[in-house]
């Protein structure tokens, strides 16, 4: 046995081993890259090139944009999906469907997203943030329903990183106020609430196609969105606003008031390409497979990490069948279950151990924005609905830091991370190790100066 003064090799690698690799020690990690998922590519050009032949580049109502308004209906169980761009203008073409106007207010979460309420906000109503809940991290209805007052016209719910709200709650507030409920659910689909899934249990339901698998949204083709909903008006109100020269939308107008309208209905041409369609088609023959393999492995993340003091994996609602295909996993640390170490020293260490740490708190705390904080003259000539007296509605009250507590307090705190599909062979387990390395040697980290 070789000696190295008086410890052995064999005693100096187990020291580096629990050293942390930013104090000098060994990183906890060693793989590289973990996700070994790929998508099917030659399936997506095989599609792509089919339409590329046929010379079907633009259109809706038929061919393939028809065929997958039809599997994602089947799929989610509803009676009507409209495709559009995007999952911003799902949102937009679902506050018309809704009838949000001039002067009156949406609800959403501070820790939110600007797409998720942009279209109301165009539409002249003016957005009214919400605090959201310390454990799931997801909008709080018992703050919404504080919110709400006579000139509330859609509550706006946010399903984040696939992670399903409170729908029993929502529902209640729904059917109690005579408020619609706009479903953000970007990240969601696939998800489900008491065994039936998201698109099919609220008012309507408004979900992206934006990126490419394995980050993409949960079905991805590039660019792209579709909607979901039961309620026949709310899917015409949709057709008649965006989807200028859809093949046959005539036909498919029932109310009497839209009777007369052409095929270029309201003039709003939001429909999907049909090769992003076809991207996503193929995405969506994957999905199951990439819920069934993503969800085990985050319940084996947060299992672990459960037992690792100052951590707090974001929770979820029993009901709920979530999907952790797009924006990661969220961990809630706990500074003062470690002596008050701070969460970016704590964070240092875990990208020194080789923790893919993708972000600290969330990408924005909405109400912070510079025209929640100072208000905005939307259209010019000082209208629109941040600014002075607008149909109805009182002047513009600007937000500043200390309105919404909680979602304040938990940004600070907030260590999102990956999710995996098919990781490497080992690299989970190493990935818990690294985050109890770092706790159980946190002591040592106390007395770096910064």
């Amino acid at each position: 046995m070789v000696e190295l003064g008086f410890i052995t090799v064999e005693e100096e690698a187990a020291n580096m081993s629990e050293k942390l690799a930013i104090l000098g020690g060994k990183p906890a990690i060693e793989i590289k890259e973990p996700e070994r998922w790929r998508r099917p590519v030659e399936e997506e050009k095989k599609l792509v090139c089919q339409l590329l032949d046929e010379g079907f580049v633009s259109g809706s109502g038929t061919g393939l944009p028809k065929e997958f308004e039809e599997d994602i209906r089947e799929y989610v169980g509803c009676n009507f999906c409209l495709t559009v761009d995007h999952g911003s203008t799902a949102l937009a073409s679902a506050y018309y469907a809704v009838g949000v106007g001039p002067g009156d207010e949406v609800i959403t979460p501070t820790a939110g997203y600007i797409g998720s309420y942009c279209g109301a906000l165009h539409l002249g109503a003016r957005p009214v943030f919400c605090d959201i809940d310390p454990k799931t991290l997801l909008v709080d209805p018992e703050d919404v329903e504080r919110k709400i007052t006579k000139r509330t016209r859609a509550i706006n719910i946010i399903h984040f990183h696939g992670n399903v709200c409170d729908m029993d709650a929502f529902l209640h507030i729904r059917d109690k106020y005579g408020i619609p409920i706009v479903e953000d659910a970007a990240h969601a689909l696939g998800a489900e609430w008491d065994g039936k899934k998201i698109g099919t249990i609220g008012d309507i339901a408004c979900f992206s196609l934006q990126g490419s698998n394995p980050i993409g949204k949960p079905v991805a083709g590039g660019e792209g969105g579709f909607v979901t909903t039961n309620v026949r008006e709310l899917y015409e109100r949709q057709l008649i606003y965006c989807h200028l020269h859809r093949a046959g939308v005539t036909d498919e107008l029932t109310n009497p008031a839209y009777k007369g309208l052409d095929s270029e209905v309201l003039g709003l041409k939001w429909r999907a390409h049909p090769l992003a369609l076809a991207l996503a088609k193929v995405s969506l023959n994957t999905l199951e497979y990439r819920i069934k393999r993503s969800n085990e492995n985050r319940e084996k993340i947060f299992e672990a990490l459960r037992e690792i003091p100052g951590l707090e994996p974001e929770g979820s609602h029993p009901k709920v069948r979530r999907v952790n295909l797009y924006g990661g996993l969220r961990i809630i640390y706990h500074p003062e279950a470690l002596e008050g170490l701070p969460v970016e020293r704590f964070v240092e260490a875990l990208k020194a151990e080789g923790v893919p740490v993708k972000s600290l708190g969330f990408p924005y705390l909405e109400h912070l924005r510079k025209i929640f904080r100072e208000g905005f003259d939307l259209w010019g000539r000082d209208r629109g609905p941040l600014g002075g007296e607008f149909c109805g509605l009182p002047p513009f009250k600007p937000y500043k830091e200390g309105d919404f507590p909680v979602a304040e307090d938990v940004h600070r705190r907030v260590i999102n991370i990956p999710s995996y599909i098919n990781p490497a062979e080992g690299f989970l387990d190493q990935l818990i190790g690294a985050f109890r390395k770092v706790v159980e040697n946190y002591k040592s980290l106390l007395s770096i100066v910064r």
